[in-house]
């Protein structure tokens, strides 16, 4: 901490209010290092004690909205958005192949439901004959068509981990078009919800609420958000409702009793309404 010499009350309090806190020279006493102030921006005060017991010099100073204007600190409106920063492409392995090239790759993506988005070019899909993955192209969801990561599910019964994100980049997986929005755990189940009309998937690719999908919510407008993860993270749930039900319109947590890659057209109809 750096200590300071000011030669009265007046300059403790402003730099104070310019700091937020002050360790300085007594301006009374002269005390070397006993004079120590704080600033409560609650209440527009600042309160100050000489730690010296032979000197009276400790208070309350009101400093008003006229000081704490001019200073600039107090009503300044920061931006609450999440900052922005840039994600570079990600390209491709040279073991990414088209999954038509292993069984068990057009196996899975049947049976999540996912195999006729990928024929019909709704999704980009790949099969990673190194790792034995069914690999997950991941799109910047602030620039269609830019790929920034892919998230592969692992083919091997054991296998671990079940998910693997190939880079550290952002791996939410958003797809398809409308006005109410479904955040779900994995890619398969959001797929599976863009295919209802009006619907958007969006797959945290766990259970983590990023500052890229946070700011990407904010600015889409969405007329409904839907929180559906599994309800082993009701708590995640909850919590993610609570940081954006003051940001983004009508947010609400759902909780399916089966997995949402499992249901047919009509019973998730019916879940989501």
């Amino acid at each position: 901490m750096n200590f300071q010499t000011l030669q009265t009350n007046d300059d403790c309090i402003e730099e104070t209010v310019a700091l937020g806190r002050l360790r300085a020279d007594c301006p009374v006493c002269g005390g070397s290092n006993s004079f120590s102030a704080t600033y409560l921006p609650a209440t527009f005060q600042v309160i100050y004690n000489c730690f010296k017991a032979d000197c009276d010099n400790k208070g309350a100073s009101f400093v008003g909205l006229n000081k704490t204007t001019q200073l600039g600190s107090l009503f300044t409106v920061q931006d609450r958005r999440p900052a922005f920063k840039e994600t570079k492409e990600f390209l491709p392995t040279d073991s990414f192949i088209e999954p038509e090239y292993s069984k068990e790759a057009i196996s899975y993506l049947q049976r999540v439901q996912c195999y006729s988005m990928h024929k019909e070019k709704h999704i980009k899909v790949k099969y990673d004959l190194k790792l034995n993955r069914v690999v997950f192209l991941v799109e910047d969801c602030e620039t269609p068509g830019k790929i920034v990561n892919a998230v592969g599910r692992t083919l091997y019964k054991r296998g671990l981990p079940k998910w693997y994100k190939y880079t550290d980049q952002p791996s939410e997986y958003i797809v398809g078009s409308g006005s109410t929005a479904v955040i779900v755990e994995d890619i398969p189940s959001a797929c599976v919800v863009s295919t209802l009309d009006g619907f958007v998937g969006i797959a945290l690719s766990g259970t983590s609420l990023s500052p890229t999908l946070e700011r990407y919510l904010i600015n889409k407008n969405f007329n409904k958000l839907l929180v559906c993860l599994d309800k082993d993270a009701a708590l995640k749930s909850m919590s993610m409702c609570a940081t954006l039900k003051h940001k983004v319109p009508g947010v609400s947590v759902l909780f399916p009793d089966i997995d949402i890659k499992n249901m047919d057209d009509d019973t998730l109809e019916d879940f989501l309404s």
